[in-house]
């Protein structure tokens, strides 16, 4: 009997349990408790399960999975828009759980009596994600600059690139959740130790693709993180004079919280 596939509507023929045009599985069957625990556990907790394969290889072989995303490999593992977003959603999730329960932590419990800046840097923790993704245009700048030698990756690439490795580390961070909490860890001080471990696994992510020795490594790392600092100062002054200018028109009243803050501080 022929059937459409409800994905893509492409005509699914007699003893076929998968489309040829989509790959989806012909599901018959209603939902239940039991069924949705199984495509949880397939999809989330099996061993082919592409998330935690994408998560682990970018620790272990980080060029399997950026150079195939670039080379058009796109079944094996998570493509880095989604595998980006379930990282931010999980930073979020961690934010959440962290200003609910343990606010001290992220430094909020001190900042009562300066309502616009306690506002303000809450409106930081929950939209951290989103922020922190603007300096992903600088980061691949700088790569695109430090390898201009070997030009295997063109600017957009590069992109490709960080968005694979920092979205890693947005979800190291969210796991390190339970430690931040059980230990009474400071999130600056945890994202600090976690910040030095990105320099090792960025200068990782570089010799794996872009197939370097050891001496090549050390001098593109080193390069690249001067050239960021340069490249991130131009970012944040240029960011900040752009936020200096919307509170000073639209809210002024917090810039003179913060001088109070900062003065007192």
């Amino acid at each position: 009997m022929e059937r459409e596939c409800r994905n893509c509507n492409r005509t699914l023929y007699a003893g076929h349990q998968y489309c040829a045009g989509c790959g989806a599985p012909w599901v018959a069957r209603r939902i239940t408790p039991m069924s949705v625990t199984a495509e949880f556990s397939e999809r989330y907790l099996g061993t082919d399960n592409v998330f935690l394969k994408t998560l682990v290889d970018l620790f272990i072989r980080p060029h399997k999975v950026i150079n195939g995303y670039i080379n058009g490999q796109r079944k094996t593992y998570v493509n880095p828009a989604s595998f980006y977003f379930i990282s931010l959603t999980l930073i979020g999730l961690q934010v959440f759980l962290l200003k609910r329960f343990f606010p001290e932590l992220l430094g909020l419990n001190g900042l009562s009596d300066q309502k616009n800046i306690f506002q303000l840097m809450n409106f930081f923790y929950d939209y951290m994600g989103l922020l922190t993704s603007i300096f992903i245009p600088a980061y691949a700048l700088t790569g695109w600059i430090v390898f201009l030698d070997i030009k295997k990756f063109n600017f957009a690439e590069h992109i490709v690139f960080y968005i694979y490795v920092l979205g890693w580390f947005n979800i190291v961070i969210a796991i390190s959740t339970p430690l931040i909490m059980l230990f009474n860890i400071p999130y600056s001080f945890m994202s600090f130790l976690i910040s030095l471990f990105s320099v090792v696994m960025i200068a990782w992510s570089y010799k794996a693709c872009f197939q370097l020795n050891f001496g090549q490594t050390l001098l593109k790392t080193l390069f690249a993180i001067l050239l960021y600092g340069v490249v991130q100062l131009i970012f944040i002054l240029i960011i900040i004079s752009i936020v200096m200018a919307g509170l000073y028109f639209f809210s002024p009243e917090t810039l003179t919280d913060f001088k109070i803050f900062t003065s007192g501080t």
